[in-house]
């Protein structure tokens, strides 16, 4: 080794293969003259073989990388007379050369995830058995999905769009978002809404949207409706005729209250007013012959709509909306 070469210099070329037999000779014997010296090696040779590895991913001027290892650092001269060992690195050298390399490793490194690699955003499913459930979507959007039903949605909304997947029925109160509409894609239809409140059944084929309050567009294939409160459309199976009409009662359903009853051979008179005093709905009897007929039944974190069906099949009673108000209609109990 001359006179102006130093060790840094000579690991640089032994570790690139470029060493003649006297060089490699003087790494050797360098090498094994401390234990320091040999975890300088080590740990200088690790590096070294990263920063090798990267070049898969971009070009790499080897030469250049290693050259900003002796930023700042004072070079050091060791003369290999008589064989002896080469005097030890000085330890800001050595520091400054790794750490180097590492920023080099992690430029690199940076690069290659950019190019290999893109976002992801999870897709999450949400499924309820025997019984409707309240979902807050990421928007704020609220869903109150019937029982036997599924939501699939992105765990972050992106894009132009916000878009889900239904099958069964839910209840929607979409936060409202002028610059991203709120799609529904279910059973080969789409339902196309900024901000509203409305009902869309789709267990099998035949999709029925009802609103509530707002505007939505109801599609499938190249036919479409626009559907505003009071409104509904239905669609039958296999086909792509889309009927709308008008209702008489929008849907009764309201986010955000679920309740749970236990009702133990209680008078329908004293369920109803249970009833409208939790769900702040006015609800009453249409005739006297019903009002002693004694429910037990049990509803855990259930909706009003659910819960009246329930009574209703029960004692097959007959439903209606008057004024905001429900009334319940029957022959009487035995």
């Amino acid at each position: 080794m001359n006179q102006d070469q130093t060790i840094d210099d000579l690991l640089a070329k032994y570790l690139a293969d470029e060493t003649d037999a006297q060089e490699s000779d003087t790494v050797s014997e360098w090498i094994i003259a401390s234990d320091e010296h040999k975890k300088t090696f080590d740990d200088t040779k690790f590096i070294w073989d990263n920063v090798a590895t990267t070049k898969d991913f971009q070009s790499v001027d080897v030469d250049a990388a290693w050259a900003k290892l002796n930023i700042g650092a004072k070079k050091e001269t060791t003369h290999a007379a008589n064989a002896a060992p080469v005097k030890k690195l000085n330890w800001l050298n050595n520091f400054l050369k790794i750490a180097a390399v590492l920023v080099v490793l992690f430029g690199l490194w940076y690069v290659a995830a950019r190019q290999f690699t893109t976002p992801q955003n999870d897709v999450l499913t949400f499924t309820t058995t025997d019984s409707a459930v309240e979902k807050t979507l990421p928007d704020g959007t609220k869903v109150l999905l019937s029982k036997n039903s599924t939501i699939t949605f992105p765990a972050t909304f992106s894009g132009n769009t916000r878009e889900i997947n239904l099958e069964g029925e839910g209840f929607f109160d979409v936060h409202h978002d002028a610059a991203h509409p709120f799609i529904i894609h279910t059973q080969g239809t789409d339902v196309k809404v900024l901000g509203t409140s409305f009902n869309v059944s789709a267990y099998t084929a035949q999709v029925q949207v009802v609103v509530k309050t707002g505007k939505v567009q109801f599609s499938k294939n190249n036919h479409r409706v626009i559907l505003e409160k009071g409104q509904k459309a239905e669609i039958l199976a296999n086909l792509d005729t889309i009927i709308k009409s008008e209702v008489a009662d929008a849907p009764s359903v309201k986010i955000n209250n679920l309740q749970s009853f236990d009702f133990d051979k209680k008078s329908l008179s004293e369920v109803v007013t249970m009833l409208s005093e939790k769900f702040n709905q006015p609800i009453m009897l249409g005739n006297a012959k019903i009002k002693n007929c004694k429910l037990t039944a049990s509803f855990e974190q259930e909706n009003l709509e659910n819960i009246i069906s329930v009574i209703a099949e029960t004692f097959n009673l007959e439903v209606k909306n008057e004024n905001n108000t429900i009334v319940l209609s029957g022959e009487g109990c035995e």
